[in-house]
Formats: structure tokens, C-alpha cells, sequence
């Protein structure tokens, strides 16, 4: 249909769901249960949940030479478990494997790039062998670098964002998985990031990684549930941590970054509660989740005043500065 230079598109379609008349029920009964199950929820605030003991568990934590995968290995070590300690980093994995170790403690460290299947189930076969299967495994490892998305240099980095990121944690559960299934316990978590909610600019294919992390957890959860299976998936989303000073000069923040032994606490807590998805700090998801139901200039302003800027390389910056005098 064309009203004089424009032309307007406009189609009737009616999408008429099958048994409507079921449908409406369905709907009827999931608004009664709306708020008793707010209430429960708000209830559950005032009471500590209780966390699972993990002592002689056999957990696996990617990322452990430093930062938070090493943190967690030394909080999974306090409560018991024997840890497997992994990154492709081999001097520093082993350093926080054998500090486990003088403490009295049981752990191993393996060198190992999560982007190679073949050191994945090499690593796997050696575990089994020497702690049996896996109780816990932590997706931890991962690249945070930034890039302009026009920058034509960050071809190789992108790959390898993708490739530690998002591949480096698939073939990390896939190998895993199966021995959980078979004996309807174990939980697989993800580290991933709040930047999984809310798209930065400069960091366009890390935050690419992060929300098909939370993707591909969320259908991970709903599988597990279709098989009726005991092993839990447990999303973490943190705010920028403090870990490495190299990454903290190219960043700008309203808020500042979270020290180590903070995030430690949470995520642990987290995993032992066997929460679903959950942010550190923990009142982060909600206000983030309702930002992105304003409109477009509410969303900008938000963003202005909780400024994250992220300071590119050399490259980044020639090129944001070529494109803004045009």
C-alpha cells in the first residue's frame, strides 16, 4: 500500500495457538501462582539457605592459575574436596596446587588449553584414574580483551576469544557430562559475566561469549530437566573483578572493581546453594534486567551516569578517533 512517497506494510496475521482453550487455563493458573511463589521467594531472603557438603568431592576448576579459579580452589580445599586444578598456564597451576598441598590438602594440577579435545579427555582419563569421576566442574578460564568491532587487526583475537570463552567451556562439559548423567549427581558451573546482560561497547565479541554462555546454560538447565536428571547448572555472572592490572588500566568505572576474596565469598556461596543464575554483586541482575525495559534514551542516560568505558589498544583508539571526525 503506498500513502504518497512512503510505503506502508501491513498484513493481517493471526497467530492462533493450538488448544487455545487450554492455553487460557494454563495462563489463569501461572498468574494464581505469581504471587504466592514472589511471597516464598521473599520469605527465603530471611533464612540461610543450606549449602552441600562437598567433602571428598573430586572438583575441577578451569582458569586455576590465578584470580578467581585460584581463589576457588583454595575455598573448595577448606571445605574438603580434592581439587583439580587446570590452565594452560602449567607453572602458575601448579603453584596453586601445591599451595593446597602444604596446607595438607588434596590436589593436582594439569596443564591443559580448553580449545584442544584431545588434552581434555587426556586430563579426564588421568582424573578418573587417580580421584575417579568429577563432582564439581567450574568453567573458569577465559580471555577478557577488548577490541573495536571495526579494528582489522583483532582477527586472531576474536577466534581466540570465541575458541576460550564459549568452545573452551562446551568441550569442557561435553567431556564431563556424560559421567554425571550416569550417576544422577554432579553440577556444572559456568563463569560468565555481567556483561552477558548488558552489551559494552569496546568488548563487543567478549560480551558475544558471555551471553551465549548464559544460552547455552539455560538450555543445558532445561535438557537436564527433560531427562529428569539430579545434576544442577549454576550460571555466575560477576561484575569486573580486581585480577589483573594490565586489564584494570584500560578500564574506566563508576562503580570500582570487586576485590578477589569478595567475589570468592559469593560464588561460593552460590555454588553450594546450587543457585541456578545469580550476579556478584547479587543485587546487580535485577536493576540490570529492569534497565532494558526502558526506553532507548533512559537506557543511555543509565548508562551515562554507571559509566563503564573501556580504554582499546593503540589500534582502538586511532580508529574510534577516525571514525568520530567524520
Amino acid at each position: 500500500m503506498t500513502v504518497g512517497s512512503k510505503i506502508i506494510f501491513k498484513r493481517q496475521y493471526k497467530q492462533i495457538p493450538a488448544n487455545p482453550l487450554r492455553l487460557i487455563f494454563e495462563i489463569i493458573i501461572c498468574i494464581l501462582l505469581i504471587i504466592p511463589a514472589i511471597l516464598w521467594a521473599v520469605i527465603k531472603l530471611f533464612f540461610k539457605t543450606p549449602q552441600k557438603n562437598v567433602r571428598g568431592q573430586v572438583v575441577m576448576i578451569t582458569g586455576a592459575a590465578r584470580g578467581l579459579g585460584r581463589e576457588l580452589c583454595k575455598r573448595f580445599h577448606i571445605l574438603g574436596a580434592k581439587v583439580i586444578c587446570i590452565d594452560i598456564d602449567g607453572e602458575g597451576c601448579a603453584d596453586t596446587a601445591n599451595a593446597i598441598i602444604q596446607q595438607g590438602g588434596t590436589a593436582m594440577s594439569y596443564q591443559v588449553d580448553v580449545t584442544d579435545r584431545q588434552q581434555i579427555k587426556a586430563m579426564h582419563a588421568a582424573v578418573r584414574k587417580e580421584f575417579g569421576p568429577v563432582d564439581i566442574l567450574v568453567n573458569n578460564a577465559g580471555i577478557v580483551l577488548a577490541h573495536m568491532y571495526v579494528n582489522p587487526e583483532s582477527d586472531e583475537l576474536i577466534k581466540d576469544l570465541i575458541d576460550v570463552n564459549l568452545l573452551g567451556q562446551i568441550w569442557m562439559n561435553r567431556e564431563i557430562l556424560p559421567s554425571m548423567l550416569e550417576r544422577n549427581r554432579g553440577q556444572i558451573v559456568a563463569i560468565s559475566s555481567m556483561s552477558s546482560m548488558s552489551g559494552l561497547s569496546g568488548i563487543s565479541t567478549y560480551t558475544a561469549t558471555k551471553w551465549a554462555t548464559n544460552g547455552m546454560m539455560e538450555s543445558l538447565h532445561n535438557e537436564l530437566r527433560e531427562l529428569k536428571s539430579a545434576v544442577v547448572s549454576t550460571t555466575v555472572c560477576p561484575y569486573f573483578i580486581e585480577t589483573n592490572p594490565e586489564i584494570s588500566k584500560h578500564l574506566e568505572l563508576r562503580l570500582p572493581e570487586m576485590p578477589t576474596y569478595f567475589v570468592g565469598d559469593i560464588v561460593m556461596n552460590g555454588i553450594l546453594e546450587n543457585r541456578r543464575i545469580f550476579s556478584v554483586p547479587k543485587y546487580f541482575m535485577l536493576p540490570v534486567a529492569f534497565v532494558r525495559l526502558l526506553p532507548d534514551n533512559l537506557q543511555s542516560l543509565i548508562n551515562k551516569i554507571f559509566y563503564v568505558n573501556i580504554i582499546g589498544f593503540p589500534k582502538d583508539i586511532e580508529l574510534m578517533k577516525k571514525y568520530q571526525q567524520q
